[in-house]
């Protein structure tokens, strides 16, 4: 009789323990979103001349700086959310059937696990309560209101996708006082409505980021009010390493995001779906990815609109999917900016079982490791 009491107390205990670190890392995780509340943005709005400085990133044996605030050693990710895309339009107008909506799904059940995205805003194409139409009448990005709520009740961060989502010719003609428009002043604009983050980031447009217009603008102009500027470098895999991005300016941060596009088995007609950008992203990739992640290290984790089961019968918006199979690799969009809600969940939960990520938002982290905004 006593040892069956023995056995049951040490499993009424390891089942407390298992509790308890669990709750540990969640904790670790809202600690780290909600931490950025408190940093007051420091905005500079005079352009200072500089270069980009040389060097390649180190690898992961090599990160020694620590953080210098008390966010930890890391690895760190961020939930980034592209346009902040709320729900899927035809012909502009709204359409929910089978989609993952950026409030009403994907921030409670972010939430639930402790954790909370961080959404890019074009700003002047941010309207006060109506959402913006936009991706050829297929998408609705959030309004200030709705920026509003999920920085209010679910502990989103909000930074800058430039003011009006300027193309190259555009970029390559700005006048000074266009370029300050475009950056500092999209800056002070998701301030000036009360939303967390703003400078934590710039998230340049289109596939065009390393062309050398886009490069000055950032030196001259982003590096003067954000953390960091997005720019696309699929060779990096999204795995910065803070101890060379923090001291290499004009501060380059890389994201990965998760793309539709034709499914992965070879064996089904959806293997042949047509899709300029490539092939669907499989779950695993990302995990994978994740999983080699080290102390000092941040991925940036970048999500379009998230759907579910097969698309609905629309009018004019020509986007297709199906994510019915239990299986990913039969998974498939017939756009780049459409992912099954599914397959993301997936990579949420590889994130939330590794109790040494923290989730946090790029101007939390900027501050950690001395960044001045």
């Amino acid at each position: 009789m006593g040892g069956e009491r023995d056995r049951s107390c040490l499993r009424r205990l390891n089942a407390r323990l298992a509790r308890a670190g669990r709750a540990l890392a969640a904790s670790k995780r809202r600690a780290g979103l909600l931490s950025a509340v408190t940093v007051a943005a420091a905005v500079a709005l005079v352009p200072a001349a500089g270069s980009v400085a040389s060097g390649s990133v180190r690898s992961a044996a090599d990160v020694v700086a620590p953080p210098t605030a008390s966010l930890g050693q890391g690895p760190f990710v961020t939930l980034l959310f592209s346009r902040s895309e709320e729900s899927a339009a035809d012909n502009c107008v709204e359409n929910d059937t089978n989609i993952a909506t950026l409030s009403g799904t994907v921030a409670p059940f972010l939430q639930s696990l402790g954790m909370a995205g961080t959404g890019t805003l074009v700003t002047k194409r941010t309207n006060d309560t109506t959402r913006f139409c936009t991706h050829y009448n297929d998408d609705l990005t959030a309004s200030w209101a709705d920026a509003t709520d999920l920085a209010n009740n679910y502990g989103w961060h909000f930074v800058s996708h430039t003011a009006t989502y300027p193309g190259l010719a555009a970029i390559q003609n700005f006048t000074p006082q266009q370029a300050m428009a475009q950056t500092c002043g999209s800056e002070q604009t998701i301030v000036q409505h009360g939303l967390p983050g703003a400078a934590g980031m710039i998230a340049y447009p289109g596939s065009y980021t390393k062309n050398p217009a886009v490069v000055n603008l950032q030196k001259n102009y982003g590096d003067t009010c954000f953390d960091w500027g997005r720019q696309y470098d699929h060779a990096v895999h999204g795995q910065n390493v803070l101890s060379t991005a923090s001291t290499t300016p004009p501060h380059w941060v890389y994201p990965v995001a998760v793309v539709g596009g034709p499914c992965n088995d070879p064996t089904q007609p959806c293997y042949n779906v047509h899709v300029k950008n490539g092939r669907y992203t499989m779950p695993t990739t990302i995990i994978n990815q994740i999983h080699r992640l080290k102390p000092g290290m941040w991925y940036i984790f970048q999500a379009y609109l998230l759907v579910t089961g097969t698309n609905p019968h629309y009018t004019s918006n020509m986007n297709r999917w199906d994510c019915t199979s239990s299986n990913p690799a039969e998974h498939w969009t017939n756009v780049t900016v459409r992912y099954c809600y599914s397959d993301f969940q997936q990579i949420i939960q590889a994130i939330a079982a590794d109790p040494n990520i923290t989730v946090s938002d790029p101007q939390t982290i900027g501050k950690a490791y001395g960044r001045p905004f």
